[in-house]
C-alpha cells in the first residue's frame, strides 16, 4: 500500500513542483475506502500561511466563475481554507514552465523560437481572458504556468494570483523570487502583466532571467538564441514585440491591440508554433518522470485507502478517553482499552484481508484480464496507425524525390520558383510525418510495457492476493498514447493572415473523429451526444497548419483531442484572394459525438 499525507479533503500522493508560493502535488479523492480520481493541489508555504493566507484564501472563490471554466486556466477548481489552506483542480499530467526551462538548460537540450510561441500562445490567451473579465493577474512567472504532457499549457494560479500579489509585502522570500518579473510600471494592471509576460518570453528564447534593474534596451540588442542553442540575435520582429512589452515604448494601450499584434507575429511569420511539436519536446524532456507518473498512478487507482477513513484513522488512534475523575487508575484503564482496541482492529484487518486470499481472489482476476485485453486492443490499434505513418512517409519520400528531380530539370525562374516552392512544403510534411513516426514507435512502446506488466500482475493475482475487500473493480487504465496527441491553441480572435479573402478554406473530405476510450473507460456521460467546434487554419496548399479550438467538452475525457486529430486527417482547399491560394481559415467546423445506446 502507498504512504499517502492527509491534508483538508486530499491524500497527497506525490509532490510535482515547488516554487515562491509552496508546492504542487498529485493528489488522491477517495469514496469511502476506494479511490475516486487524481487532483493537483497546491498547496502554501509557511511564509504565506503566516501572511494570512489561510483566512483569506475564500476570496479567490470570486474569481473562479469570472474565468468560465476556460481549459487555460485548468478546470475543476475547489477551494479550502482554514488550517489546510489549497487549492485544487482536475489532474493534468505535466510540469512547471519553471520545472522545465531548468532542466532543458541542465540537459542542454535545445528549445526552438516555434516551442516559445506555443507556450506564449497559450498564456497570453489567459491574460486577455482575464483582463477581459475585469481581472488581472500580477505575479505570473514561469511557476505560475503549468505545461501537460500533451504540450498545452495552463495559468493554473490565476484564482488566487491577485490575493498573492495583495500578500507579497509580508512574504519577502516569495517576493524576491518573482522580483525580475514585477519590473512592470506601478498602478497600471495590464502593463504589469505584459512586462511579466515579456519576461517570460525572454526567458524562453534565451534561457537566462531578466535582469534586474538593466538597460533593458541593450540586453535585447545583445541577447541571442540560447535556449535554441544558437548565437543568432533574437528575429527582429520579435525583438520589436519584446520591446513593446518590456520597454514601455507605444506601449499597448487593450488587450485586444496587444492580442492583434501577438496573432500577426504568430502567423504572418515564418514560424510553425503547434501544440503537438511542444507535446514532442515534453515528452522527450520528461520521458522519465511521465512513466513514473502514470505506473504511480495506476498502482494508486487499484491501492486500498481503508487505513486513510473515519473508521480506519479511529483504528490507529484509539477512542479518547471520557471520564470525570483524573486519577491514575482510569489513564492506566484508558490505555489498556486503547491497546485493546488498536490491537482488536488490527487483528480484524489482518483476519479480513487473509479470508480474502482464500475467498476473494476470483473477484480481481476477472477484471485485470479484462484491463489486459482492452491494452491488447488498444496496441493494435496503436500498431494500426504506426503502419499509416509509415505508409504516408512513404509517400511524402517519393514526391519529395520526384520534386527534386523536377527541380533539377526546370528551365524557368517561374519553374524553379513553383516547384522550390512545392518542394519546402513537401519537406516540412516529411519532417512532420518523421516526428510523428518516432512519438508513434515510442508510444507502441510505451504501451506494449504497459501490457507487460498488466500481464505480471495478471499472473501473480493468480498466486498471491489483492489488498484487502472491500475493493471496486479497478477503474481501467487510460492509454499513455492520450498524452501525444495534439491539443487545441486557443482561439485567435483576429484573422490577419484572412482579410480580404474573396473564399475562406473550406474542407473537401472531413474525416469522422473516434470516440475517446477515456471517457468510455471512466463511462462519462456516454447516454448524450456531445459537440465540438473548431476551425482550422490551412496553408496554400490545402495542408491543415493549426486547429483553434471554439468550443469544446469540459473535462480531461479525450473528445477535444479526438476532434483535433480528425481535423488534421480531413483535407482542405485553400482560401482564396484575387484568384490565388493563400492561408486562411475555414468556416466554423462541429464534430458530433453520438451517444452510446
Amino acid at each position: 500500500m502507498g504512504t499517502y499525507t492527509r491534508f483538508g479533503s486530499y491524500l497527497l500522493a506525490s509532490e510535482l513542483s515547488s516554487d515562491p508560493f509552496g508546492s504542487v502535488h498529485r493528489a488522491v479523492v477517495i469514496t469511502g475506502n476506494a479511490f475516486d480520481r487524481h487532483v493537483l493541489v497546491r498547496t502554501f508555504s509557511e511564509e504565506l500561511f503566516q501572511a494570512g493566507m489561510n483566512s483569506r484564501l475564500a476570496e479567490a472563490g470570486r474569481v473562479v466563475p469570472l474565468l468560465g471554466g476556460a481549459r487555460i486556466f485548468g478546470i475543476g477548481y475547489r477551494i479550502e481554507g482554514g488550517k489546510s489552506p489549497n487549492v485544487a483542480w482536475d489532474h493534468v499530467p505535466g510540469r512547471s514552465l519553471a520545472q522545465l526551462i531548468d532542466k532543458a538548460r541542465q540537459e542542454q537540450i535545445p528549445f526552438g523560437v516555434d516551442h516559445a510561441l506555443t507556450v506564449i500562445q497559450g498564456v497570453a490567451q489567459g491574460i486577455v481572458q482575464m483582463h477581459a473579465k475585469g481581472v488581472s493577474h500580477g505575479v505570473l512567472s514561469p511557476h505560475s504556468i503549468w505545461v501537460s504532457f500533451e504540450g498545452a499549457t495552463q495559468v493554473v494560479d490565476a484564482p488566487y494570483a491577485a490575493l498573492v500579489r495583495s500578500m507579497l509585502a509580508k512574504a519577502p522570500l516569495a517576493k524576491q523570487k518573482l522580483a525580475a518579473y514585477q519590473q512592470g510600471p506601478e498602478g497600471d494592471a495590464l502593463q504589469q502583466d505584459l512586462f511579466a509576460l515579456g519576461a517570460v518570453l525572454f526567458e524562453l528564447l534565451t534561457f537566462e532571467t531578466l535582469p534586474l534593474g538593466a538597460d533593458l534596451q541593450g540586453v535585447l540588442d545583445q541577447a541571442t538564441l540560447k535556449a535554441a542553442q544558437e548565437e543568432a540575435p533574437i528575429p527582429a520582429e520579435i525583438r520589436a514585440f519584446l520591446g513593446r512589452l518590456l520597454l514601455n515604448r507605444q506601449p499597448f494601450a487593450t488587450v485586444e491591440a496587444f492580442n492583434a499584434e501577438l496573432e500577426r507575429v504568430l502567423y504572418d511569420g515564418e514560424y510553425s508554433p503547434t501544440t503537438f511539436n511542444m507535446a514532442f519536446f515534453m515528452h522527450t524532456l520528461f520521458r522519465e518522470e511521465n512513466d513514473r507518473d502514470s505506473m504511480a498512478m495506476k498502482a494508486e487507482q487499484i491501492d486500498s485507502y481503508l487505513a486513510y477513513t473515519a473508521a480506519g484513522e479511529s483504528l490507529r488512534s484509539g477512542p479518547a478517553a471520557v471520564g470525570s475523575g483524573s486519577g491514575q487508575p482510569q489513564a492506566e484503564g484508558a490505555s489498556k482499552n486503547s491497546t485493546l482496541l488498536i490491537g482488536g482492529g488490527l487483528a480484524a484487518v489482518v483476519i479480513l484481508g487473509l479470508g480474502y486470499i482464500f475467498f476473494g481472489r476470483n473477484k480481481v482476476d476477472p477484471a485485470l484480464q479484462k484491463q489486459l485485453a482492452e491494452l491488447q486492443t488498444l496496441k493494435l490499434q496503436f500498431e494500426q496507425q504506426k503502419n499509416e505513418l509509415d505508409a504516408r512517409a512513404k509517400l511524402e519520400g517519393e514526391k519529395t524525390a520526384q520534386l527534386q528531380k523536377q527541380l533539377g530539370e526546370s528551365k524557368t525562374v517561374e519553374d524553379k520558383a513553383r516547384i522550390q516552392k512545392q518542394l519546402d512544403d513537401a519537406l516540412a510534411r516529411k519532417l512532420e510525418t518523421e516526428r510523428q513516426q518516432k512519438l508513434a514507435e515510442q508510444r507502441l512502446a510505451d504501451q506494449r510495457q504497459v501490457e507487460q506488466k498488466l500481464a505480471e500482475q495478471t499472473k501473480a493475482a493468480e498466486v498471491k492476493a489483492p489488498p484487502p475487500p472491500p475493493q471496486p473493480e479497478a477503474p481501467k487504465p487510460q492509454p499513455m498514447a492520450e498524452a501525444a496527441r495534439p491539443v487545441a491553441a486557443p482561439a485567435p480572435s483576429a484573422q490577419p493572415a484572412s482579410s480580404g479573402l474573396t473564399e475562406p478554406a473550406r474542407v473537401v473530405n472531413q474525416v469522422a473523429p473516434v470516440s475517446p476510450l477515456r471517457a468510455a473507460q471512466m463511462r462519462w456521460d456516454v447516454g448524450n451526444d456531445h459537440y465540438v467546434r473548431l476551425k482550422v487554419f490551412v496553408g496554400e496548399q490545402g495542408q491543415p497548419l493549426k486547429v483553434s479550438l471554439i468550443e469544446g467538452v469540459p473535462g480531461a475525457y479525450g473528445f477535444d483531442e479526438a476532434a483535433i486529430d480528425a481535423a488534421n486527417k480531413s483535407t482542405f482547399a485553400p482560401a482564396t484572394k484575387d484568384g490565388k491560394p493563400v492561408r486562411g481559415w475555414t468556416p466554423e467546423i462541429s464534430y458530433k459525438f453520438p451517444k452510446k445506446r
